[in-house]
């Protein structure tokens, strides 16, 4: 019974909540503060990084629409020294054509990791020589 008054609040059902106890006697009457349970945080703000496989051309599409809106994708691949054969070569080729296409960028993490980039974000290497402060520069991909 409460469970259900409870949904039924949740959802802007009722205006009121009549909880009652075992004995029938009513707990409250007074009508309900009516509290927004949906985050409404502005998504713009957020930065949504994706951890997905890249095994095949569904794959490779399926990074395409994440990286199209906006995610920062962690791309775990075969080991790019040692597994890599021709299709799988193909696969990289376009993954890297089509993110170029929208602007963004591939970026090899390590032997088996690359990060595939959406055109507005910017990877920036600190370069420190000698005897120099240090000194942004932009990753070439």
């Amino acid at each position: 019974m409460v469970f259900k008054s409870l949904l039924k609040v949740l959802k802007g059902e009722e205006e009121k909540i009549n909880l009652k106890s075992n004995n029938n006697d009513t707990l409250s009457e007074e009508p309900y503060v009516i509290i927004d349970v949906d985050n409404t945080e502005e998504d713009e703000n957020k930065i949504r990084i994706k951890v997905l496989n890249l095994e095949n051309r569904k794959d490779a599409n399926e990074i395409l629409v994440w990286v199209e809106n906006g995610c920062i994708v962690i791309a775990h691949t075969r080991d790019l020294e040692r597994e890599i054969d021709e299709k799988y070569l193909d696969i990289i080729k376009y993954l890297r054509n089509e993110t170029l296409k929208m602007g963004g960028r591939v970026h090899r993490v390590c032997n088996n990791r690359i990060l595939v980039l959406p055109r507005n974000v910017v990877i920036e290497k600190v370069v420190k020589e000698e005897g120099q402060s240090m000194e942004k520069g932009k990753v070439k991909g």
